[in-house]
């Protein structure tokens, strides 16, 4: 049954000038199959699934709808986060659409995500051949490239997809991220428009404060990294990307603590408060302490600011970040000895260990 979608098109109103000369002749060999296949790229080029027929010269050209189904359920399958129904549907769909648009540039990305780099860069490239107005098909490329550490010929995608989209988030944070391990002047102006353009982006925000705390030392823009990073945390809690902001918190932290020689007394004093604390507290009320104060730290705690002051809740009170580091510090060291917390005050503590020894 003919459906609203189907064209009737006599071969002799086809414009067959877009066709090699070599098959632009209907009396050619080969030409049906030839004009058939040109005509499906053609609709592939724009995402377009199409059977084409042709029946006493006249072109039937048709809406694939089972094909546009399968695409809808592999996408829908891939933004679920089920890859392996996503990826074999659109594997069958390459295997009859093998221009289509849409199928190279998920099935791309998925072969990008993969490490499957060569098959990924493949898919992309001729994507980018077919469409090459198509921003995020650059984007997709600049990845996959990056992450096939072909640095050069990632950048000179990126930065083809930010001449196609000056205001894509997308092209933005991918040409700025590339172009700060480059280290290019312009890495820092790209990040900015990203961030503008996506004030939420954690991806955005996180290369944004990297590429500042590396192209800068003064303390104004250590001030501005540092905020940055909390956006971070906050906009994505829990991910590998607040946990680099926190990692780098941290660092920028430390940095500014041990700017005076020597042991800091003060570390020393909520150390010793710390064990004296404990000191008439279960193993389990202890290891709270230490759950709630590794918490609290993960948002970024402010350890150079004797002014500003966190709650806690298992040792009411409050108390400044530098306190609120050692009081975690002493608990974990009191359960696990030795851990790693990510902020060295071992000197300090030892310190305060001694005195607590002679006290008791």
């Amino acid at each position: 049954m003919q459906t609203p979608s189907t064209a009737f098109i006599k071969i002799a109103d086809y414009d067959l000038s877009a066709l090699p000369k070599d098959y632009q002749d209907p009396n050619t060999e080969g030409f049906e199959d030839y004009l058939k296949k040109h005509i499906i790229e053609e609709y592939s080029a724009d995402g377009l699934f199409s059977k084409v027929s042709i029946e006493q010269d006249t072109l039937i050209i048709a809406e694939d709808l089972e094909a546009k189904t399968k695409s809808e359920e592999g996408l829908d399958a891939l933004q679920r986060g089920i890859y392996s129904k996503g990826k074999a549907i659109f594997e069958d769909l390459y295997a009859q659409y093998p221009a289509n648009v849409i199928v190279l540039y998920n099935l791309g990305m998925v072969y990008s995500d993969e490490d499957k780099l060569s098959k990924a860069i493949e898919l992309l490239s001729k994507l980018t051949q077919i469409k090459p107005d198509y921003p995020h098909a650059w984007v997709a490329l600049a990845v996959a490239y990056m992450r096939n550490n072909q640095v050069i010929e990632a950048d000179q995608a990126a930065q083809t997809a930010v001449k196609l989209a000056p205001n894509d988030q997308y092209a933005l944070r991918t040409a700025g991220y590339i172009a700060s391990k480059l280290n290019e002047p312009d890495a820092s102006a790209l990040l900015e428009n990203a961030v503008r353009a996506a004030p939420k982006d954690p991806i955005a925000l996180l290369a944004l404060a990297e590429n500042l705390l590396s192209t800068h030392e003064d303390e104004a823009i250590k001030n501005r990294a540092s905020a940055l990073l909390k956006q971070v945390i906050h906009a994505s809690p829990g991910s590998k990307m607040a946990e680099r902001a926190e990692e780098i918190l941290r660092d920028i932290a430390y940095e500014k603590f041990r700017q005076t020689e020597g042991l800091n007394q003060n570390a020393i004093d909520y150390c010793l408060q710390a064990l004296e604390k404990f000191k008439g507290m279960s193993h389990q009320e202890i290891a709270g302490v230490a759950l709630e104060t590794a918490t609290l730290g993960q948002s970024g705690l402010d350890v150079n600011n004797p002014d500003k002051t966190y709650l806690l809740r298992s040792i009411p009170g409050n108390y400044t970040g530098l306190n609120v580091v050692c009081i975690m510090y002493v608990a974990i060291q009191q359960i696990a000895p030795g851990q790693d917390v990510g902020f060295d005050i071992k000197a300090e503590y030892e310190e305060a260990l001694k005195a607590f020894n002679k006290k008791s």
